[in-house]
């Protein structure tokens, strides 16, 4: 098996699961958040607590996705070797 495949594999079978994955935690936080901030709309404190999770959940989603799409850019531009 040559290097190509095996970093090939590595991406295909490691990286590209976690990243799924990642993203799948930060829609989770931001869920969490805006349950949160519909839930205690009667308490300015715990209002807070959700506000705090929603803007950190849409924050972490923009770098997340953003990170992909760079990726993603830069694989196509270098022949497409990831899936």
């Amino acid at each position: 098996m040559s290097g190509e495949q095996i970093l090939s594999n590595v991406v295909t079978e490691i990286f590209s699961p976690l990243y799924q994955a990642v993203v799948g935690v930060a829609i989770l936080y931001f869920l969490y958040g805006v349950a949160k901030y519909v839930l205690d709309l009667n308490n300015p404190e715990k209002q807070t607590f959700g506000k705090s999770h929603l803007l950190w959940g849409m924050v972490g989603l923009f770098i997340i996705l953003s990170v992909g799409g760079i990726l993603s850019a830069l694989n196509e531009s270098l022949g497409g070797m990831f899936k």
